[in-house]
């Protein structure tokens, strides 16, 4: 989940330089960069303590594992857009941007993708650390090699996105109430929802799969990206391969072999004539020369 989470994060950043806003782009890779890392890392401690990285076989773990459970949580609410995380401020800079490009249907892609963050990231939160236990023995922190870059990490999310917050509160803040407003909504709606499906389990995810069937069941082929890349292969590339071998064995290297075959066989029929003795080298050195008195003669 987090590394499909990353590629739509650099969909987010690919879209501010596409409606030219390098800055916003980079400003969001900056901050993604910090809480994607400390989601990482903290996925490390937990998958570490539980030695399996199905968030099903999990649960219960905030309260044996608080400080991964504390920090995980600062970097989900920095991915989903919360104010005031260091995420909230370069999701919110993309956005504007798109907008004021005119990219109306990239603008409501970046506007979904904000509910859909924040749903399944929570998903994680309410199933690993709030959900039913799961885990088998007994989960336990890491050590201070694990826990201290999580806490930096953590200090430096919520540190700026403070610092964001105060710089912007003096500046002039080009983006509109309105999106602001729509971009906490939309996170806000994905919180809930995860909440009431996967805590509180008042929607059940599995009637929220039937009645959702095409998305989920185009979810779960990987958008068939996966069956077209088999089929072109083994239907166009393989016979493309098969096609470029054949020429590559039968032209290719075939001239190559004839050619080398005639100039072993020259050389062979050449080396005769190097006997190595003196006197078979001035019969011929005699020979030529009558060729060539012959030859002037008859021009």
């Amino acid at each position: 989940m987090l590394a499909y989470s990353t590629v739509s994060q650099l969909g987010y950043m690919m879209a501010a330089l596409g409606a030219g806003g390098r800055e916003a782009g980079f400003f969001h890779l900056e901050t993604h960069g910090l809480f994607k890392a400390l989601l990482f890392l903290g996925a490390g401690s937990v998958i570490h303590a539980v030695g399996t990285n199905d968030i099903f076989q999990m649960g219960g773990l905030f309260k044996r594992m608080p400080q991964t459970g504390f920090t995980f949580l600062v970097g989900t609410l920095a991915l989903a857009g919360i104010w005031p995380f260091a995420g909230f401020f370069s999701k919110e800079q993309v956005l504007s941007v798109v907008w004021s490009a005119g990219l109306v249907l990239p603008f409501l892609m970046l506007a979904l993708t904000v509910f859909l963050t924040a749903f399944y990231m929570f998903r994680v939160i309410f199933v690993a650390f709030f959900g039913r236990s799961r885990a088998e023995g007994h989960p336990h922190e890491g050590s201070p090699s694990m826990l201290v870059p999580l806490w930096l990490l953590a200090a430096l999310t919520v540190g700026l996105g403070i610092l964001l917050s105060l710089a912007l509160r003096g500046a002039e803040h080009h983006v509109p109430t309105w999106l602001t407003a729509l971009s906490l909504g939309l996170a806000g709606v994905g919180i809930l929802f995860a909440w009431l499906v996967y805590q509180l389990e008042t929607i059940r995810a599995e009637s929220l799969a039937r009645a959702l069937r095409p998305f989920y069941v185009a979810a779960r082929r990987n958008y068939w990206l996966d069956d077209l890349y088999s089929g072109l292969y083994y239907g166009l590339l393989v016979s493309f391969s098969r096609l470029i071998g054949w020429i590559d064995r039968y032209i290719v290297d075939g001239l190559v072999n004839v050619a080398s075959a005639w100039t072993i066989r020259s050389g062979r029929t050449l080396r005769l004539i190097q006997s190595g003795r003196a006197q078979d080298y001035l019969y011929g050195v005699a020979l030529g020369l009558l060729i060539l008195i012959a030859w002037g003669y008859l021009r």
